[in-house]
């Protein structure tokens, strides 16, 4: 028999991937803006967003939030879930690096 799960865990579960999934868009931004090559910014929103996630989800898990979820949906869910909403966000709704003005120095 499934055990339900508690409103408290389903509420931290749903800002812990909130949280995850604001970090994540903003780091790929970042990525995509500043460097100049397609496969760097891949590399690099690949490797380390997921890192920076897991640091974070690191010390969201000292929290009492997550109850009766198992390890892995926990990561699968506050890891994967954020990064491809996060790719989703910036490849979808945000403009193209090109439109975009930095201020270069120089």
């Amino acid at each position: 028999m499934a055990s339900m799960l508690s409103l408290g865990t389903l509420v931290g579960l749903a800002v812990v991937v909130g949280v995850h999934t604001v970090v994540a868009s903003v780091l790929i931004r970042f990525f995509r803006l500043r460097l100049d090559t397609r496969g760097g910014t891949i590399a690099f929103s690949l490797f380390l967003v997921p890192i920076v996630l897991a640091l974070s989800l690191l010390f969201f898990g000292q929290l009492p939030i997550f109850g009766a979820i198992d390890r892995q949906t926990v990561v699968l869910v506050t890891i994967l879930m954020p990064l491809l909403l996060g790719f989703a966000i910036d490849l979808f709704w945000m403009p193209t690096p090109e439109e975009v003005d930095l201020a270069r120095e120089g």
